[in-house]
């Protein structure tokens, strides 16, 4: 007998809205509180306009931590240096990153002098307030407010820990696929079969999270996807399981049947019902945490044909 597929509604009931470990939680905390160590004594160097300087040499990501600690709009703070560079008749073909303007303030004493000048106290130089709006140079000034947020451990912890939100995601992936590989290998060794992780499977011309047994010739094919918030990617993962369902087609049709498995879980599937639906219509079987139990079910109701 074929397992069972889960419904729509019982996978949807069943979703894990945000991923547990805490092990990796640990992990990460110690991070963030080295990081806002390491940047927190840095910024309380900072006393005036030449410390600000000595700060900016000596820290690769200094204008970043200074940006976001002082509420500067990374965006308008570009800007403002791309006038800076206009007036001083630098070649201008792209607009510079963060650090590029480091780069090319200790490159050039003309450059940090007017960069330094900007940040120290854009908001009260007359030539500047000539040619930038107020509403721009607002938070232009290391002034006594400013200063006290240098000093501020739990505003830099903040920053560190914006800084890391993609570290972070990266990582709940990566210990999602852990925790399903841990099951797969588990049910691969009580029946000896093989299978591989983030392999490309020719026929689908794709990568995918796990095959059983091998890429070139697939039994099951199982993408995964543990997403906290929405994203255009979840589109993207519609439109993948949208042709893997007509390529397996064809393949069936031509008397080779191939299982494909998707699993899904996180919020941000919440979010994105429709991309859901549409994949949940696309698979075999659907899979998620509180129902990974089902996917030795998968296995045993199809080993016969490996």
């Amino acid at each position: 007998m074929p397992a069972k597929k889960l419904s729509y509604d019982e996978l949807f009931n069943s979703t894990t809205m945000f991923y547990m470990n805490d092990q990796y939680e640990k992990s990460i905390e110690r991070e963030v509180k080295a990081k806002t160590e390491e940047i927190s004594v840095g910024l309380r160097t900072i006393k005036d306009k030449e410390s600000l300087k000595e700060y900016i040499i000596a820290h690769k990501d200094a204008l970043d931590n200074l940006t976001s600690v002082s509420q500067i709009s990374v965006e308008r703070f570009k800007r403002m240096v791309s006038m800076i560079r206009k007036d001083r008749g630098f070649v201008f073909a792209t607009e510079w990153s963060l650090g590029k303007i480091r780069t090319a303030m200790m490159e050039s004493p003309a450059m940090m002098e007017s960069i330094l000048n900007l940040i120290w106290n854009g908001k009260n130089d007359e030539k500047l307030k000539s040619c930038i709006p107020a509403f721009y140079l607002e938070n232009m000034a290391m002034d006594e407010s400013t200063l006290l947020r240098l000093q501020d451990e739990n505003i830099v912890r903040q920053l560190v820990k914006r800084g890391m939100e993609g570290k972070y995601s990266n990582g709940i992936g990566d210990a999602v696929l852990a925790d399903i590989e841990k099951e797969i290998k588990r049910i691969c060794a009580k029946h000896g079969l093989e299978y591989q992780k983030n392999v490309r499977v020719p026929i689908l011309d794709r990568a995918v999270s796990f095959v059983l047994e091998n890429p070139a010739q697939p039994h099951i094919i199982i993408d995964v996807s543990y997403s906290v918030t929405t994203s255009s990617s979840q589109g993207s993962k519609k439109e993948a399981a949208r042709k893997t369902v007509e390529v397996l087609s064809r393949e069936k049709s031509a008397g080779r049947n191939i299982i494909f498995v998707n699993f899904l879980d996180g919020a941000g599937w919440i979010g994105r019902q429709a991309d859901m639906k549409e994949i949940h219509r696309c698979s075999d079987y659907v899979l998620n945490f509180q129902n990974l139990g089902m996917l030795e079910d998968i296995i045993d109701s199809y080993i016969s044909e490996f």
